[in-house]
């Protein structure tokens, strides 16, 4: 399975408000009204190698013709290397896609400039797990139909753990910190922290203030990065380091997974990688676990989804391709392209009973992708800093939240 994070970068929003501005809504068809014809321009990432990708598109654009004739679909495969940029300049220079593949944090980010549509009622909602609908939801409308999901449950080492004498791995905060002399007592690590600056806090920090019973922003849309849970999920994480149960160097130092302590075999459990990805280092040695238990337990998951653009030319259209797509049938084909799970709990996936994948999808109904805030990923970039100067020892976890507010605030402007 692949992670791909990166930044909405501030600027190419705002080209994008004034792009809308300037150029208008674009047609504003429904799929309501008729059978809809014409050309559709679909924007998608490689989801495996971007020449698989691309005959994988091929066969399902086949599949689409045979159900609707008078549609042309053009497959657009970009890569995800300054993916936004990309699309801003399509969308202020009049040629946006019709559709285009967004996860939570740029569907945000994008709808809040006025560049998408809201998915039109004749997608059915029916059989979508609550998790993916709410990632694609903002103020109750929703702006993405999601294909995909990924989830972050937590992965042990059985071979650590039966180095250590544990046979039961931790299930709790309270576990996984009791059992850290242990593992430390026999030469290992309980769990490995990335507090490094560059660290997406959604996968690393923010899940356990999700666990410790609060988040980013509250539901009313107030700052709460300084909240008693936020502060209590960084001593946590400070307290981790400061024992010895996570290595200080690699949680403030970026290090390659194969080069790190995980890949030496010196890590109980990992909370911040998706179990797939370890298949090199720890192989049939997996132990999917469930995510730990705070106040709530909860993980990092995200979701891909098809979102119409508001400069679309052709959105009746558009609405039939993300209908077809979303079908249990073509989607269980898109997430095993790529090593996904179904947003769909009818989605027919092949993945076998006990094994890695199928050990994962059973937490999906626990991810969350974080608060709908326009301006979350910038947000992160202020934080991370300060999460650093908390396990460095550098600032207590109460100021350097505190400050990390402080700096939040500006960007958000109020």
């Amino acid at each position: 399975m692949r992670k791909r994070w990166s930044v909405v970068p501030l600027t190419a929003c705002l080209l994008v408000s004034a792009a809308l501005t300037a150029c208008g809504s674009g047609d504003s068809g429904s799929s309501d009204g008729g059978k809809a014809s014409g050309e559709i321009t679909v924007r998608v990432y490689p989801l495996k190698a971007e020449e698989d990708d691309k005959t994988f598109w091929a066969t399902q654009v086949e599949a689409f013709k045979k159900v609707n004739p008078d549609i042309t679909v053009k497959i657009d495969v970009q890569p995800w290397k300054d993916r936004e940029t990309s699309l801003v300049t399509q969308i202020t220079g009049g040629n946006a896609p019709d559709v285009a593949y967004m996860i939570p944090d740029e569907l945000r980010a994008f709808q809040a400039k006025g560049a998408l549509d809201p998915i039109p009622d004749s997608v059915s909602r029916d059989g979508y797990r609550s998790t993916a609908l709410d990632a694609a939801t903002v103020d109750s409308t929703l702006y993405g139909a999601p294909v995909l999901m990924s989830v972050l449950p937590g992965t042990c080492d059985k071979k650590v753990l039966a180095a250590a004498g544990v046979t039961t791995p931790p299930a709790t905060w309270d576990d996984l910190m009791e059992l850290g002399p242990k593992f430390k007592e026999k030469g290992f690590y309980a769990t490995t922290i990335d507090a490094t600056n560059a660290a997406a806090l959604n996968t690393t920090y923010y899940p356990w203030v999700w666990q410790a019973g609060g988040d980013v922003f509250d539901k009313s849309g107030k700052l709460t990065i300084d909240s008693k849970p936020a502060q209590e999920a960084l001593s946590y994480l400070t307290e981790l380091v400061e024992k010895g149960y996570a290595p200080k160097s690699e949680a403030t130092t970026a290090v390659p997974l194969d080069q790190s302590t995980i890949a030496k075999r010196q890590v109980a459990c990992v909370f911040q990688t998706q179990p797939a990805l370890l298949a090199d280092q720890w192989g049939d040695d997996r132990l999917v676990i469930p995510p730990l238990k705070n106040k709530a337990q909860k993980a990092y998951g995200t979701v891909g989804s098809l979102t119409i653009l508001k400069g679309a030319k052709n959105k009746a259209a558009a609405a039939e391709w993300i209908k077809f797509v979303t079908t249990p049938e073509v989607m269980a084909k898109v997430d095993e392209l790529g090593g996904f799970f179904a947003p769909k709990e009818s989605t027919p996936l092949s993945y076998a009973a006990g094994t890695v994948d199928a050990e994962s999808a059973k937490y999906l109904d626990m991810t969350y992708s974080g608060p709908p805030a326009a301006k979350a990923r910038e947000i992160q970039a202020v934080v991370a800093p300060e999460v650093q100067a908390a396990v460095l020892g550098q600032k207590s976890p109460d100021q350097a939240l505190k400050d990390a507010a402080g700096a939040a605030q500006q960007i958000l402007g109020k």
